[in-house]
């Protein structure tokens, strides 16, 4: 599973056809939710290109 905080990152993920596995409230930063992937090479590449982007 990958968290992802961001719900710009989230919403380009949706938009390149991954898919949302769960919502959940953030551990890390109270008050916040965190969209919930399901971890895969396709996924890790993509936020990698989002990355290099800077996006």
């Amino acid at each position: 599973m990958k968290c992802i905080l961001s719900y710009r990152v989230a919403k380009h993920l949706l938009s390149k056809g991954f898919k949302i596995v769960d919502i959940d409230t953030s551990h890390k930063i109270p008050g916040n939710i965190v969209f919930i992937f399901e971890r895969s090479e396709e996924l890790n590449r993509e936020l990698a290109e989002i990355k290099r982007k800077g996006e």
